[in-house]
């Protein structure tokens, strides 16, 4: 208990290691990407406390400079609001998820109680490269760096890309896939996240287990990554429903010759999974391993005998306002937004890609027309452990593992 009075006053905990991270903004590549721009015209100042507090954190941010300090939550343009227990987890040496960032505490399909913007909600969503370094760095001067995970330098890669044309509800595509392993072995298709492309799974294509015993192939969605826009497609108006994407599954399935693969998707994809278990028969699909997925069709999914999973959670896939925002550059944002919710252990490389990925098809990720279906990133889609390969059950396979 009395730890978590100490976090009702958030500058309190913090205010020795205010000259630090002043020193550290100076010089800290990062804050300085975003910050050193023409268009910060005036200062701008946010800050963040507990629920019920007005003791803040201020920070007044300028070109290229920045300056933090103690102050009251009436002196921010917007203030970063969170419970002293969510705020007492957000500063652990090692936070476990969600807390590991304020974006995992704020959450995009799934808010964490107790967590909200209070004031400028514009200016919040245009500074977030901004506030979100800032709370990085407050966190780094107080624990120090968080020890990255190792990740082994790859030397060869084994996975082959090419074209297909398909038909779907979007209209006519020149869709982008990739395979690799033995088309003798079990085949498994890969479905990536919202707006981004099948590069999220490149991690699990190369890994030599898998290899030994599956035929893996990922797609990448019309209208992301290297694939072409589908021939009906508006830019700025993308729209997606159950039926345009089972859809697009089945056909990607007919045009390859797949036989009774594997669909293996997270969060968006985790949730059409479900949908294709039902729907096997018309899709062609022999299984589903549905990641971070959507419940709506888990019981008759489950009922269908084609389905294993770990984590499926109900999810309300209300839109966000700044969803189509003229005032927001969906370009940067959308990055930031989903860069911000990965745990600080990833290793670079993969938070890079997240970052690059999110890029690519920013502004096509948060286009939808029915509210089931979810456009939730989920990091650890990103590399996945091979071992998953063993965590589903499929009619008929007599698995000697």
């Amino acid at each position: 208990m009395a730890t978590l009075l100490e976090w009702q006053s958030v500058p309190s905990k913090l205010q020795s290691t205010f000259s630090t991270l002043n020193e550290s903004l100076k010089a800290d590549e990062q804050f300085l990407a975003f910050s050193d721009t023409n268009a910060l015209k005036r200062d701008i100042t946010f800050g963040w406390t507990s629920s019920g507090s007005t003791d803040a954190v201020i920070c007044t941010v300028s070109k290229a400079k920045a300056l933090v300090r103690s102050g009251n939550a009436t002196e921010a343009e917007f203030i970063l609001s969170a419970r002293p227990e969510q705020w007492r987890m957000f500063y652990e040496p090692i936070p476990e998820s969600p807390f590991q960032s304020y974006w995992g505490m704020f959450g995009q399909n799934i808010h964490q109680e107790g967590v909200e913007v209070v004031g400028n909600h514009d200016l919040f969503v245009q500074m977030a490269a901004i506030w979100r370094r800032v709370l990085e760095l407050s966190h780094e001067v107080l624990h120090g760096l968080i020890k990255e995970d190792a990740q082994d330098e790859q030397e060869v890669d084994v996975i082959v890309g090419r074209y297909v044309f398909i038909n779907t509800l979007w209209g006519r595509t020149k869709l982008f896939y990739e395979q690799c392993g033995d088309a003798g072995n079990v085949p498994i298709l890969f479905l990536h996240t919202a707006g981004s492309d099948g590069r999220q799974y490149h991690g699990v294509m190369n890994d030599g287990r898998m290899l030994a015993k599956y035929h893996m192939t990922s797609i990448d969605l019309p209208g992301h990554g290297r694939s072409f826009p589908a021939t009906d497609q508006i830019p700025g108006k993308h729209w997606n429903t159950e039926d345009a994407y089972v859809g697009c599954i089945r056909e990607v399935i007919t045009a390859l010759g797949l036989s009774k693969p594997i669909v293996c998707g997270a969060s968006m994809a985790g949730h059409i999974c479900l949908a294709v278990a039902t729907r096997a028969d018309e899709v062609g699909a022999g299984g589903v391993i549905p990641c971070q997925a959507y419940v709506e069709h888990m019981v008759e999914a489950l009922c269908s005998r084609l389905i294993y999973t770990t984590r499926s959670e109900h999810l309300d896939m209300n839109r966000q306002y700044w969803d189509k925002s003229p005032f927001v550059n969906q370009s940067l944002f959308n990055p930031e937004w989903i860069y911000g919710v990965s745990l600080k252990q990833c290793s670079p490389t993969n938070t890079m890609l997240i970052h690059s990925l999110a890029d690519d098809g920013s502004h096509s990720a948060q286009k939808k027309s029915e509210p089931r279906m979810a456009y939730l990133f989920c990091t650890s889609v990103l590399y996945i452990p091979w071992r998953f390969g063993l965590l589903f059950w499929r009619m008929g396979w007599p698995w000697s593992d």
